[in-house]
């Protein structure tokens, strides 16, 4: 289960602080779909990187499993966003010396593995890749492809060790109609068969239909809107 308690989020500002997100508050559970709507810079981005592990709060708690995550060392954290929690981030990150394959494989060489194990992943990364279309570009650079091939591309390596949580930022924001569909498609059926906990911060009222539960976040406040 992922756990919010109190979490307060402030920033330096001129003349004293701005607040962020103030005294949040939810509990998320495996299986779940949560969206997180609100305008434009009222912190979802912010909230999603507390939720794993990129950010820490000001004050109060970021429990996972029963693990604050405000309070690991760097190397227990970096370890539980590789092996627990993919992101999905409005920007694709991948790294442009590496091909498409490599880079969706990055978050499996964090530990050691065997060969077999190696060869599996690799037998993951091509089904995933197939799943989104884009097993034809696995030996591109991303420098070849398109936006949307590269958020394609994005996404199979955030769900390439199988995450217990996906916490998804904008994730079909700068893609066409047809990825996006296909994106939110693979999202929602990670969350199915892998019982994972999807998080996703959207504009978009079609994707948080599909969501089991929805949130409001404004004016530093997170609110609980409804369920499907």
């Amino acid at each position: 289960m992922l756990e919010l308690i109190n979490v307060i989020k402030t920033y330096p500002a001129q003349g004293g602080t701005t607040t962020v997100l103030q005294d949040i508050n939810c509990a998320l559970r495996p299986g779940q779909i949560a969206a997180i709507m609100g305008p434009s810079g009222s912190g979802k981005t912010t909230l999603l990187n507390l939720m794993g592990g990129l950010d820490q709060p000001t004050s109060g708690k970021v429990m996972l499993d029963q693990k604050n995550l405000a309070v690991l060392r760097p190397g227990e954290l970096a370890l539980v966003r590789n092996t627990k929690i993919g992101f999905v981030f409005q920007l694709h990150y991948l790294l442009p010396q590496c091909t498409v394959l490599e880079n969706v494989l990055l978050p499996t060489l964090a530990t050691p593995a065997s060969r077999r194990q190696a060869e599996h992943a690799e037998k993951r990364a091509m089904e995933l890749l197939e799943r989104t279309g884009m097993e034809k570009y696995a030996a591109a650079l991303p420098g070849q492809l398109s936006g949307g091939q590269r958020q394609r591309a994005a996404l199979v390596r955030a769900l390439i060790n199988k995450p217990q949580i996906i916490l998804a930022d904008e994730p079909t924001g700068a893609v066409d109609a047809r990825t996006a569909e296909q994106i939110i498609d693979l999202l929602v059926e990670m969350n199915q068969v892998q019982g994972s906990l999807l998080v996703i911060a959207t504009h978009s009222e079609t994707i948080a239909r599909r969501a089991h539960r929805r949130f409001q976040l404004e004016n530093a406040c997170l609110s609980e809107t409804g369920l499907s």
